[in-house]
């Protein structure tokens, strides 16, 4: 006869009831795992909403569980440590397998397929899967699970239920086994007592999911806490379905109710946003239902389409298919570029999750599940598990071990010859062509989207007054007692990309420098801000502050490129620009403001992925710099400069420049490649500088 308490739902291919007679196999809880399944394929797929399948499987894993272990209590077998840590032991070496094997697709996928500057989130995720921490992981992460677009999301989110249930399986033969030793010393029954036990842990959990889903619903969706409560509902079914007496009629309607209520849920009530709080009662109590009725002996009852063999064949693979399906999906979407699967490829998604599910279950999980070796003693069975963890954690340390060698003293003791950036484009610099390079681009590939300049000293540490300014904005990179210059640097990400050079001039020359910093900000009016209240907010203070700071240049933004089909220029000058130029130049202090880099609709990394022609262009690069009609009379005290000759040579702006990337994104350049223009930097501020100073005469 078979049995499967070990497994986890969605994954268990049988289900115990009752003893003294009654069925210990239910093949109407196989069907209603295809129900679950199925929901949640087809919402990730096509509706990209919460279908309460995942709930189903959540109680169905604690009613398997505790059914079993409730039967053996009431046998009167023991179930002390060695009874739990054998459980442990045989229930994980049966579901890791699995789930290494898709983790370690997963890996390969990734790196074949996605992103370079992900690489890093999902071989960590990869650990937490192993680990059964993914639900915490993607808490820690602020993972938002209802995020529209399916293909930013990570193809190891999902793993955060079976994480979940594994956490389960850990707790449970734990709690149970204080509730059986309770119920002994009292001279209670086992079911009651366990039913005391579980209702408390059902009533504090639900309690505390309500209020935490209020509060935070991104956290509590990830949370073991706010979900104990759906499988502690499991376990009292399991305990008190030997008590219930149900006429076959009301089976019948039970059934019926369940299984639409189940189906119905997330399509006919509006219940994203709210899970896990009191909206998943609708689906766990529909799945309660649908346990209660049972067989129902009669030729109406959902019991008969359930227990049908086409739906216990798939409920047997439902673990295997809720492992591929969303990895499939995943990667299907970022080949795509879309946010969700048309009708026909969310079709062809199914089949093929499903068939791949049918030959993992068949060739990798039936035979694992055979394997007589690691079943004779708990030491094999906790072989198995550990040889699981290290084909990740070998995986993963092989990967990082790799790109720690890409980027260390391989690739950068010849960096300055064979990945020069902009400095191949002196004409005085010895030719270096890509045949003589390393190949391997700097900064390497998984650093690229994070190859940004970042300063920690904040201006707060210095007692320097920020007029209000929130924590952050304002920087102090190069403090000098005693300065030749006092320059500050002020704008948005597009200033602050350029600080990696500007501050090492600033440390050769000895001069004082401060930055004021606010991302999606810039330095104009607060009218030409109100796109963003804070913003608005922010421009009056970072004017203030840099009138009244006095210093002798102050370095910005001048132009603002768009790749904008309405500006078919690709570059403006924002309204209130010169206006505060005239400002800070009146107070005294020379203005340096460089002309904007172009951006672009998709990154260079984007079209490098999906394989398109990623040397772009820009309208702006066959216009003269539009801030040269600054410079003299017009505004004394302003000169300008322009680097977009490095960042595009001869107007065509590639992904590498040098064997250095340009941009990070579709519109911020690296810091790698900033500091590889540190020459003509220094050369070309000194001609603004030289401009400001003679149009002052």
């Amino acid at each position: 006869m078979r049995s499967s308490t070990t497994h986890p739902a969605p994954s268990a291919p049988a289900a115990p009831e009752q003893h003294d007679g009654q069925r210990r196999y239910r093949p109407e809880v196989d069907g209603l795992r295809t129900v679950a399944i199925l929901l949640v394929v087809v919402f990730h797929i096509w509706l990209g909403r919460v279908s309460g399948g995942v709930d189903v499987f959540l109680l169905i894993s604690a009613f398997l569980l505790t059914g079993s272990f409730a039967r053996k209590l009431e046998a009167g077998k023991p179930l002390g440590i060695r009874q739990i840590s054998g459980y442990w032991t045989h229930v994980f070496k049966r579901i890791l397998p699995l789930a290494v094997l898709t983790v370690l697709g997963v890996l390969l996928a990734t790196r074949l397929w996605y992103p370079a500057g992900r690489w890093h989130e999902i071989m960590g995720e990869s650990l937490a899967v192993v680990t059964y921490a993914s639900n915490w992981f993607s808490a820690a992460h602020h993972v938002d699970y209802y995020a529209t677009d399916a293909s930013l999301a990570s193809p190891l989110r999902h793993f955060w239920s079976l994480s979940m249930q594994g956490q389960v399986f850990l707790l449970w033969p734990v709690l149970i086994a204080l509730g059986g030793l309770w119920a002994r010393r009292r001279g209670w029954g086992v079911r009651p007592a366990l039913a005391l036990l579980f209702g408390i842990v059902l009533a504090g959990s639900l309690a505390f999911s309500v209020w935490f889903t209020a509060a935070n619903q991104q956290a509590a969706y990830f949370n073991t806490f706010a979900r104990l409560w759906e499988f502690a509902l499991g376990s009292l079914v399991a305990l008190a379905l030997p008590s219930l007496r149900l006429s076959a009629r009301l089976r019948v309607a039970l059934g019926w109710l369940g299984v639409i209520a189940i189906v119905l849920c997330g399509v006919v009530v509006e219940v994203e946003g709210a899970f896990p709080g009191y909206a998943a009662l609708l689906p766990t109590l529909a799945a309660a239902l649908v346990i209660v009725a049972g067989d129902t002996g009669s030729r109406y009852g959902v019991d008969r389409l359930l227990a049908s063999r086409p739906m216990v064949y798939l409920g047997g693979r439902a673990y295997a298919l809720y492992l591929v399906h969303w990895p499939i999906l995943v990667f299907y979407l970022v080949f795509d570029g879309g946010e969700r699967a048309g009708p026909v490829a969310g079709l062809a998604i199914i089949a093929v999750s499903i068939l791949l599910s049918i030959l993992l279950t068949r060739h990798v999980d039936a035979p694992l599940r055979g394997w007589a070796w690691p079943a004779a003693s708990r030491r094999r069975a906790l072989a198995v598990c550990g040889a699981c963890g290290v084909l990740v954690l070998g995986a993963v340390g092989a990967w990082q071990g790799r790109i720690a060698y890409m980027t260390g003293a391989y690739v950068t003791q010849n960096a300055a010859s064979q990945n020069p950036g902009a400095a191949s484009q002196d004409p005085g610099a010895a030719a270096t062509t890509e045949a003589e390079t390393t190949g391997v681009s700097l900064p390497y590939a998984p650093a690229r989207a994070t190859d940004l300049f970042t300063e920690t000293r904040p201006c707060s540490e210095e007692g320097i007054e920020t007029y209000g300014m929130e924590e952050g904005v304002c920087a102090h990179p190069v403090p000098n007692a005693e300065p030749t210059q006092r320059v500050l640097a002020v704008g948005n990400s597009h200033t602050e990309q350029w600080l990696t050079a500007l501050t090492r001039t600033a440390e050769e020359r000895g001069w004082d420098l401060v930055v004021v910093i606010r991302h999606g900000c810039h330095f104009t009016t607060p009218e030409d801000n109100a796109f963003d209240a804070a913003c608005a907010d922010w421009v009056p203070r970072a004017e203030r502050f840099v009138l009244d700071y006095g210093a002798d240049v102050v370095f910005l933004q001048g132009t603002a490129s768009t790749f904008e089909k309405d500006r078919a220029e690709g570059e403006y000058v924002r309204p209130g620009t010169e206006e505060m130029v005239r400002k800070v130049t009146a107070a005294g202090s020379d203005v340096v403001a460089f002309r904007d880099n172009p951006r672009f609709e998709v990154s260079h990394e984007e079209c490098q992925r999906l394989g398109g022609d990623c040397d772009y262009t820009s309208p702006m690069l066959e216009a003269a710099n539009p801030l040269d009609e600054w410079v003299g009379p017009r505004t004394p005290g302003f000169g300008t400069m322009e680097m977009n000759d490095l960042v595009c040579p001869e107007g065509v702006c590639s992904p590498t420049v040098g064997n250095v990337y340009t941009f990070v994104d579709d519109n911020h350049l690296t810091a790698t490649f900033v500091r590889s223009t540190q020459e003509f930097f220094d050369a070309r501020l000194d001609d603004a500088l030289r401009q400001a100073e003679s149009s002052r005469r």
